[in-house]
């Protein structure tokens, strides 16, 4: 598939042009596929940038004052 220019791709006959298209097709798709399970796996490793609320400076300092947040 690689290295094919559109003059060898034009001499071909329907057949095999119908042939390499499904080739090109087929493997397009099984990259966008393991694209998506990469995503899939990085997003629920639970890394950085997992957190689900968010908390304001104010509230982050009297929580901590409280005692509602440990600190290391």
């Amino acid at each position: 598939m690689k290295n094919m220019t559109y003059l060898d791709v034009m001499a071909m006959p329907t057949y095999e042009r119908r042939y390499y298209l499904g080739m090109l097709t087929r493997e397009f798709e099984r990259k966008e596929e393991a694209i998506e399970e990469a995503k899939e796996q990085t997003t629920t490793s639970g890394g950085k940038g997992s957190r689900t609320s968010k908390i304001s400076g104010q509230n982050l300092k009297s929580k901590m004052k409280t005692g509602e947040i440990q600190l290391k």
